[in-house]
């Protein structure tokens, strides 16, 4: 894991954790959100517009297309701030 991933998942478990209520210390780059936390598309959308308003970069819907779980997650946010 490199040191902007490391700091992106931190960042990601922080808003989980006090915005949601999750307990992350199950999560791991398998962990699909929508069932082990019971989230909705709602509230991955607040989780774009968050990560979007902290690291200055501009997600689409269509970004996340492919994602399954945390780590695809962590990729797609760790790729727009590598190209911003």
């Amino acid at each position: 894991m490199n040191m902007e991933r490391g700091k992106i998942d931190a960042y990601v478990r922080e808003v989980l954790e006090s915005e949601f209520d999750c307990d992350v210390s199950i999560l791991n780059d398998e962990t699909n959100l929508f069932e082990a936390f019971d989230l909705d598309s709602i509230d991955a959308v607040d989780i774009v517009v968050r990560v979007q308003k902290e690291y200055g970069v501009s997600l689409q819907p269509e970004d996340f297309k492919s994602v399954r779980n945390y780590g695809g997650l962590l990729d797609v946010i760790c790729k727009a701030v590598a190209e911003a």
